[in-house]
């Protein structure tokens, strides 16, 4: 790789991008060791830099490459990370002394979704040589309802109790999980039926 190219990714949005990612480790160590007040510090110090990124990206025109796939892996990776975690298992993770937890099926659901996706990109990739794949407004939403049950979580158990809101969300990041899901594979068969050409009999009976 030239080096002006490594100076070139080198941008304060891309800089801020990194930040989030070696903040994981960190994030996933301060919930394993019950610290929810600095896990949740993390948490919304990753959300602050994701929507700075993207703003100084906007105005500043420092949109790379490789921003474009590290800044949705950042938070993808946090959000996983914060899922997995904060799961109520059968017997893992049940020595950490947690308030709440997230059901162990809404983990399941979302992290499937995410594997159908990637499974789908890669369709799209094999079958119509697509290597663009901009989210969808479901896709969107989705994220937005999955770091808010997340944060929820985190802070219900820096203070040490429940509220209804925690099952509110958890359902309603049930419903966006399958509708996106649902909405993303539609939308491959749909784009596929448009890329293939249509049978030699079948064109010819003007």
């Amino acid at each position: 790789m030239k080096f002006k190219t490594v100076l070139g990714n080198l941008t304060l949005a891309n800089q801020l991008t990194f930040l989030r990612l070696v903040a994981v480790p960190f994030f996933i160590l301060a919930i394993l060791e019950g610290r929810f007040t600095v896990a949740l510090a993390l948490f919304a110090a990753a959300a602050f830099t994701d929507l700075a990124d993207g703003l100084i990206a906007r105005w500043f025109r420092q949109g790379t490459p490789l921003g474009t796939f590290l800044d949705p892996a950042a938070d993808k990776l946090l959000l996983t990370a914060g899922f997995i975690v904060l799961t109520d298992y059968p017997a893992m993770f049940q020595d950490i002394e947690m308030t709440v937890r997230i059901p162990l099926w809404l983990t399941v659901l979302t992290i499937s979704r995410d594997v159908l996706i990637i499974a789908i990109a890669l369709i799209l990739y094999l079958a119509a040589g697509q290597t663009r794949f901009p989210p969808t407004v479901w896709g969107k939403v989705t994220a937005a309802s999955e770091s808010l049950t997340v944060g929820l979580f985190l802070l219900y158990n820096a203070v040490g109790r429940w509220a209804p809101v925690l099952e509110y969300m958890v359902w309603i990041t049930l419903m966006l999980t399958l509708v996106s899901g649902f909405h993303y594979l539609w939308r491959t068969v749909h784009g596929l039926r448009e890329e293939v050409p249509p049978v030699d009999g079948a064109a010819g009976d003007d």
